[in-house]
């Protein structure tokens, strides 16, 4: 356990140096630097050079990061250039805000995901599952800032029970944003306890604890949550790490002295030492946190705390374990009944045709009786048939006949979208998306004049028939804003999720190939630098690197979003690698390559497009969010999260300005997850009954 803690403590060094020189060096590209937002009118060329040069701006990039690390190395992180003061003493004076934050979302979202998602999971299939369903794929749809905007509005505004933000009441201060950062974690954490249930409560270790009479109380708690926890304790671990680090939105929102509003500021304002600083120090803390979790994996199942324990041990136990007996050894292994079972049963396309169910008499009834009870109905009916010499010749066929029908092989697109079309949430994403689709077509002939067409005496005007989504401040068609942001919303979400999975798939299937490679090992510290900064952080970075522009704000987002593709896709290729027909294909000449991207990648392509429509809304979310806080689209183009944010000052008088828009989000993330649902229904084999 020991020597596995050191080990991840070791490897936190080069995360650690690849995450300072990456953010460093993006802030560094930001056009303009500390200067520029000085006030140089009144000094001599002289003068600014001298300046440039006590601040250190004139060296090159390279020499300006050693300086840099050296003096963190010293403990030193250094004065920020906007805010004047330590950046080690305000990370420290804010962190505690954000760790109380942090603990109270993870109480909210703890508390009420694992009952509900145990509950949901024992009425499986019925309107209770339904309802919870719901509410997840809702709570993982909805953007949260427009969450903290309507919650701000309903419990500060209209009934006046809790402040509307700041810090100073107390507990009453803390429940708006702590409601609000449990949402994501609740909604996740209820989906995930759901489905690890479902797996386990089908286990037959479960119906033998309550034939020996263990209160079924018990038997969930104990017996089955017990060896569901591995799945759930990794959601609430990242909701954690989430938690921490990611809180800049809701901080925002409801001005909460949080790190992640710090490094909003920082960022928004250029300031090189504590944007740099503050993301070493989350980032560090973002790996402990995951640390953390893997070492509570050792407490929950025994079959991973046996995997620290060391070969001395090991060894030890094992030369301590008595000797099998004579007849445990002379006893028939259960491969052996296994291996007599299967001669005995007859395989479905062997009693499917007529001409064996002719051939078979009264004496082969035993062996049909091993036919499981999960089969098909038409087979189980031929099956249960005992005597088929005296059943009707016509009827067998009759019967093979239907079985063929039925059965027949389809292509694989046309499986996938006959289980699409039986699954009614893909559907409804499907009608959601081509409703987007036929307004984002429409968003194409729109003008931004006729969009951004001010009426003055038309100011803050309610839903009518002449503005049905209403007007805002400055008398704004509100409908015709939020289908023009169509144009945007879609093309960033479509484009960053394209850069990510072409970056990820890439990456990752080379890594796979090249497994146990210095290769590999370079592209997996890569990714897990990567992984280890927010992605709503890491896109502010980017896009004050870039410049904020809609390009800009795809490849941020893309970059962000590109670790989870790299990860999915060398689990792929490392799946399919060893099949039979790579084999081949290497003995048939083909090169490297050639099999990697024509033979082992399409293979494993599956679970590569579930994620890829997961991703699509997560990648909304994130632009969405990015808007909101001004690091997106900007004036006078409409975004979805730029409307809220330009509307959330008038909520109390004009809520239908962040109501809409934040409809329209959480539609569009809904569909994604939907579609994504249902190609995974479609794609599993173990879900397709």
């Amino acid at each position: 356990m020991i020597r596995y803690i050191l080990r991840r403590l070791v490897l936190l060094i080069p995360v650690l140096l690849i995450v300072s020189f990456m953010v460093f060096a993006l802030m560094d590209l930001a056009p303009g630097d500390l200067m520029s937002s000085m006030d140089l009118s009144e000094m001599s060329e002289q003068e600014i050079a001298d300046l440039r040069s006590e601040l250190g701006l004139d060296a090159p990039l390279p020499v300006r990061y050693a300086r840099y690390m050296f003096r963190l190395l010293q403990g030193d992180m250094g004065v920020g250039d906007y805010s004047k003061h330590s950046v080690w003493g305000i990370y420290i004076e804010r962190l505690p805000n954000t760790l109380v934050l942090a603990a109270f979302a993870i109480l909210i979202g703890v508390s009420i995901s694992i009952p509900l998602g145990i509950f949901a999971a024992k009425r499986a299939g019925r309107a209770a599952d339904t309802i919870t369903t719901a509410f997840t794929m809702v709570g993982m749809s909805m953007p949260i800032f427009w969450l903290a905007i309507l919650m701000m509005l309903l419990f500060a505004f209209v009934l006046g029970w809790l402040p509307a933000a700041g810090y100073n009441e107390g507990l009453r201060s803390i429940i708006l944003p702590a409601v609000c950062a449990a949402m994501g974690l609740l909604a996740a954490c209820t989906r995930q306890t759901r489905s690890s249930m479902l797996e386990v409560l089908r286990a037959d270790y479960l119906r033998t604890a309550r034939a020996k009479g263990v209160p079924e109380k018990v038997v969930i708690r104990k017996h089955a949550l017990g060896n569901a926890m591995i799945p759930i304790v990794t959601t609430i671990g990242m909701s954690i790490a989430m938690a921490v680090s990611g809180s800049a939105i809701v901080e925002t929102v409801f001005a909460w002295p949080g790190i992640g509003q710090f490094v909003v500021l920082s960022v928004g304002s250029r300031d090189v030492t504590s944007t740099t600083g503050t993301v070493i120090l989350t980032t560090t803390l973002y790996v402990l946190i995951l640390l953390l979790v893997d070492l509570a994996y050792a407490f929950i199942d025994p079959r991973i705390r046996a995997q620290y324990v060391s070969k001395k041990a090991k060894k030890a136990v094992v030369s301590s374990a008595p000797a099998a007996t004579e007849a445990q050894a002379n006893a028939p292994s259960s491969e052996t009944y296994a291996g007599k079972a299967e001669d005995t049963v007859y395989a479905r396309a062997d009693i499917a045709t007529p001409d064996k169910a002719q051939a078979a008499t009264k004496d082969d009834a035993p062996a049909v009786a091993y036919i499981d009870d999960e089969q098909d109905e038409d087979f189980v009916s031929f099956a249960t048939v005992t005597n088929f010499e005296e059943a009707e010749v016509d009827e067998v066929v009759d019967s093979s006949e239907s079985v063929v029908r039925k059965y027949r092989k389809r292509s694989r697109g046309g499986e996938i979208f006959r289980h699409l079309r039986r699954n009614k949430g893909a559907v409804a994403g499907m009608i959601i998306l081509s409703i987007l689709i036929i307004l984002f077509i429409v968003a194409q002939f729109m003008n931004l004049s006729d969009v951004n067409k001010s009426t003055v005496s038309d100011r803050f005007a309610p839903p009518s028939a002449q503005y049905p989504f209403g007007a805002d401040q400055l008398g704004r068609n509100l409908f015709l804003r939020v289908i023009y942001a169509t144009r945007f919303s879609l093309p960033i979400g479509l484009g960053a999720t394209i850069i990510a999975s072409f970056i990820g798939v890439f990456l990752g299937s080379l890594a796979a190939f090249r497994e146990g490679t210095i290769i590999e090992e370079v592209i997996m510290r890569f990714t897990d630098s990567l992984a280890s900064i927010p992605g709503l952080l890491m896109g502010m970075v980017i896009i004050t690197a870039l410049g904020r522009s809609v390009p800009s704000l795809i490849f941020a987002i893309g970059v962000s979003a590109t670790p989870i593709f790299v990860r999915i896709s060398r689990a792929s290729v490392l799946t399919v690698r060893g099949n039979e027909f790579v084999e081949a294909s290497r003995a048939l000449g083909l090169s490297e390559l050639r099999v990697l991207y024509t033979k082992i990648l399409p293979n494993g392509l599956a679970p590569i497009i579930i994620t890829f429509t997961g991703t699509l809304g997560a990648v909304i979310l994130i632009s969405s969010g990015l808007s909101f806080l001004g690091f997106g689209v900007q004036a006078p183009n409409p975004e979805w999260g730029s409307l809220i944010s330009a509307g959330r000052d008038s909520i109390r008088n004009a809520p239908w300005l962040t109501t809409f828009p934040g409809l329209f989000i959480m539609m569009t993330v809904m569909a994604f997850n939907l579609l994504g649902d249902g190609l995974r229904d479609a794609l599993d084999p173990k879900l397709k009954r």
